[in-house]
């Protein structure tokens, strides 16, 4: 780690609402990072359970926890979006209420980050799946395979059916929360999407990201969440959050590419869409065709695979029942 990185003071933001059964050891493998100089940002979102209770008692012990307290319920996508506003630092990590952080996560990210070009706007990385109160080592990167990840990323296309990033593992340059607040703030539906995903998709519309691949973040994942159920209807969640980047992006022509793949899975049956969205994969090939590891075709596919893997999203999209 270079001297820099190491005096680098960094802003950390979780979003909390009845998270009494875990926010504690969430916090506590925070408050033990390597890396030691950051504010810990809780933006609490009007919890009726020991939530607050047990962050005030944590302040008590550590005077990096800062809590903010909602007056009324926004719900997980609008609480983060209010907390951006709390952040002073130049990096911002995101973190749920719920997991268990690597030591030296914000040391790795933060350094690597840095490293990088400034058009290399975030980066994220592999995570562990959390059995209950076990920790497994075992990589986890929902709906992928972690070898078939690209070390960088430039269009939001090639992420259009495929989210891989998860938003714990998120670390941004927080001199980007200006477009990206202004982004969101055109979505007229906040209550269906992803918070992570379309943050993903609106940096994507102004720089590049990076993966690394490494593991710093033991994931809880809750089989009766909300966001679990949702990824349980893949089409309904192509279309929503489509739908929402297609109103918010900067490129008119990304737009028009989510619309129609927006069409296109909303209505499986709806064949004049389907074959539009196959046009459209067309046009951008060279950006679609990274979306995809159920495919299986080569680093470098031919522009004969390339067709035929469109008509394979086609015979998906309109045959599947």
């Amino acid at each position: 780690m270079t001297e820099k990185s190491e005096k680098m003071f960094v802003d950390i933001l979780m979003c909390t609402y009845n998270g009494e059964d875990f926010i504690e050891l969430q916090i506590e493998s925070i408050l033990d990072q390597t890396h030691t100089d950051f504010r810990l940002i809780i933006v609490d979102d009007t919890s009726n359970d020991r939530t607050v209770e047990i962050i005030k008692k944590m302040i008590l012990k550590d005077k990096r926890i800062e809590l903010h307290q909602n007056e009324k319920n926004l719900g997980y996508f609008n609480n983060f979006v209010n907390g951006l506003d709390f952040v002073k630092s130049d990096y911002l990590f995101f973190s749920d209420q719920d997991d268990i952080w690597a030591k030296n996560k914000v040391e790795v990210q933060l350094a690597d980050l840095m490293l990088e070009d400034d058009d290399v706007l975030m980066n994220f990385s592999n995570s562990y799946l959390l059995y209950d109160k076990t920790q497994s080592q075992t990589n986890y990167v929902p709906n992928r395979d972690s070898s078939k990840i690209k070390s960088y990323y430039s269009s939001p296309i090639e992420l259009a059916l495929r989210n891989f990033v998860s938003g714990h593992t998120i670390l941004i340059r927080s001199n980007q929360i200006p477009s990206i607040k202004k982004s969101l703030s055109k979505m007229t539906d906040t209550q269906n999407v992803y918070f992570d995903y379309i943050l993903t998709l609106v940096l994507l519309d102004l720089g590049r990201i990076k993966y690394i691949n490494a593991s710093f973040v033991y994931f809880r994942q809750h089989l009766n969440s909300t966001s679990t159920k949702m990824r349980m209807n893949y089409f309904k969640h192509i279309s929503l959050n489509a739908l929402a980047f297609s109103q918010i992006s900067e490129s008119s022509k990304t737009a028009k590419y989510f619309s129609v793949l927006n069409k296109a899975s909303v209505k499986k049956s709806n064949l004049p869409a389907s074959i539009q969205l196959l046009y459209q994969n067309l046009l951008h090939r060279n950006s679609f065709v990274n979306n995809y590891d159920f495919y299986q075709f080569d680093a470098k596919p031919s522009f004969f695979s390339k067709i035929q893997m469109n008509l394979k999203l086609f015979h998906l999209i309109y045959f599947q029942k």
